[in-house]
């Protein structure tokens, strides 16, 4: 009897959580493909996904909203992190949501200028952590701040050895999008980044040294960027620039005496439809002044049920990583399923 009752109190606990997540919405996308890439060609994800998300109201004119996203990696079946994770509430001042979000930057200009599925690069931030987040949209525009707090700081910008809770304010971004009907849509995005951190960094300091060590920089970020519908044709343009100003240690005399050029950079490309078979195609190309001009090229074939078909060449033009390397050219043929 015992048993019994104590095997019933089980499956009333088991049965709780598909109540509660009865209002709640689960998705995802598994994508997989070859890549062939500097003559080696492998099996690889392609940012597969899956999550959670809902909404519940909280009282007269206010919801409260909830996600949850994490990485899979379909090649090996493995989970390397997660993507997405707050709560917050809406209501008509807007919304406030507190947590791991997808950033003011991606969601003004990025999401105009990085149009492609595995190469492109919008030079935005993605997805912030430890972020107070403000949204506000109506017909006209969209809004969004961010304020990202972390007592984690790795930079120790006053060099005495201990984390500076004054520093503890890391980073704020800005992004405001206009609407333009069926025109299109204007954006600009600013990025105040205070402690950006880059291992072996290949750029020169002012003694002619080649730095191949830790360094802190403040990074400051402002892109402008619109997208232009012409029937099923879309075109999007965009120019930034980002200016990096060294917070090294004093107490690390090489690395505090590097100087990283500031960086500008342009996009330019087209979106659209071939024919009526479910076909579309993108074209990226972006300029990195004094550097490389990139440029990506995707098609898109529609299976239905959810399934697609991509194929996708990234050509980087020498195009360094952040630890000195060079970016080889890609090519990768994938398949997409979301669910």
């Amino acid at each position: 009897m015992r048993r019994l009752i104590a095997l019933m109190a089980f499956a009333g606990i088991l049965s709780v959580p598909s109540v509660v997540f009865a209002e709640a919405s689960w998705y995802g996308s598994l994508r997989i493909g070859v890549e062939a890439s500097d003559s080696q060609t492998s099996v690889k994800d392609g940012n597969s996904r899956w999550g959670i998300r809902g909404s519940t109201e909280a009282s007269e004119g206010l919801t409260a909203v909830y996600r949850f996203e994490t990485m899979i990696d379909a090649a090996t079946a493995g989970n390397p992190g997660g993507r997405l994770s707050y709560v917050g509430l809406s209501g008509g001042f807007g919304s406030v949501t507190v947590g791991q979000v997808w950033s003011a930057s991606y969601n003004a200009t990025g999401a105009i200028t990085d149009n492609a599925n595995f190469y492109g690069n919008s030079h935005t931030t993605y997805r912030q952590g430890h972020v107070v987040s403000y949204a506000f949209s109506n017909d006209a525009f969209s809004l969004q701040l961010d304020a990202s707090y972390s007592d984690g700081n790795p930079v120790d910008a006053d060099g005495n050895g201990n984390d500076n809770p004054a520093d503890d304010l890391e980073q704020l971004e800005f992004g405001l999008t206009f609407n333009t009907g069926e025109m299109g849509r204007i954006a600009l995005s600013y990025v105040d980044d205070k402690f950006q951190s880059f291992e072996n960094d290949k750029f020169i300091d002012d003694t002619g040294l080649n730095i191949d060590e830790h360094t802190q920089w403040r990074t400051k970020s402002t892109i402008v960027a619109g997208e232009f519908s012409v029937g099923d044709l879309k075109v999007y343009v965009g120019s930034g620039k980002t200016n990096y100003s060294n917070i090294s240690p004093t107490s690390n005399n090489i690395a505090s005496s590097a100087v990283r050029a500031d960086q500008k950079f342009t996009f330019f490309g087209t979106r659209g439809s071939i024919g009526d078979k479910g076909l579309d195609y993108v074209f990226q190309w972006r300029d990195v002044k004094d550097s490389h001009e990139p440029w990506v090229l995707a098609l898109n074939k529609s299976l239905g049920g959810g399934a697609t078909v991509s194929f996708e060449h990234g050509n980087f033009d020498g195009e360094l990583k952040d630890d000195g390397t060079v970016k080889a050219n890609a090519t990768r043929l994938s398949l997409q399923v979301d669910f």
